[in-house]
């Protein structure tokens, strides 16, 4: 398994784009794929036409903003 993991500080420099991009290019060509995205605006998960999300962001959950931390927690221990 490869993993590939595309971050940069500065904001539009195409880390979104890129992303969605190269991750339908990989399914395309057979690949399996899983994209987090772990931006509190949610750009690649809106992009991805995702909407159930009820506000609440991965990055939200992962510092414990918003409930579901401790399940999240629970399942990495298993």
């Amino acid at each position: 398994m490869r993993i590939i993991a595309i971050a940069n500080q500065k904001g539009g420099v195409g880390k979104t784009t890129l992303t969605l991009t190269l991750g339908r290019a990989l399914t395309e060509r057979g690949r399996r794929v899983l994209l987090i995205d772990l931006d509190p605006q949610m750009s690649l998960t809106i992009a991805l036409g995702v909407t159930d999300t009820e506000d609440r962001s991965l990055s939200e959950v992962i510092g414990g903003a918003t409930e579901g931390t401790a399940t999240i927690a629970d399942v990495a221990r298993d």
